[in-house]
């Protein structure tokens, strides 16, 4: 029985820690209306065609994007002008992060700089911002292989 209930107590322990983490709604990752899962057809309805194609990669005024059979699997902005749902853009001070989203499910720190990542609640997608200098330099949503 004491086995039991310590198994019991440790697995509560997990679960509440990994409730800790940021669990980011899924529709607030994304790029100046792009989502990731987003349609081809959609994504030219929205934006037109792209500057230009090179296979996958298809870029845009101010932003990138990976379409892979049909489907937006990455969008990516090192542009002010595009932001995310929550208002979150390039030139924004890091520490608005965590009030926006959370704890960051992972932290990269590097030597020039730092990724924060955070993760849809379904664990589909995920946002990331490179930080450099305190500064939000980058800013990709992504599905989740």
């Amino acid at each position: 029985m004491k086995n039991f209930l310590a198994a019991v107590i440790c697995g509560v322990l997990i679960l509440s820690s990994s409730l800790s983490l940021a669990a980011v709604d899924g529709g607030k990752i994304a790029l100046g209306g792009v989502v990731p899962g987003m349609s081809e057809t959609d994504l030219i309805d929205a934006f037109g065609q792209p500057i230009s194609k090179r296979g996958d990669d298809w870029t845009y005024k101010n932003f990138k994007v990976e379409v892979e059979r049909g489907i937006v699997t990455e969008i990516e902005t090192r542009s002010e002008a595009i932001t995310t749902p929550d208002g979150m853009r390039v030139g924004l001070a890091a520490e608005e992060l965590n009030p926006t989203f959370g704890k960051a499910d992972k932290v990269d720190v590097d030597r020039n700089d730092t990724e924060y990542e955070y993760y849809s609640t379904d664990r589909t997608k995920k946002i990331e911002f490179k930080v450099v200098n305190g500064i939000i330099a980058k800013i990709s949503c992504k599905l989740v292989d």
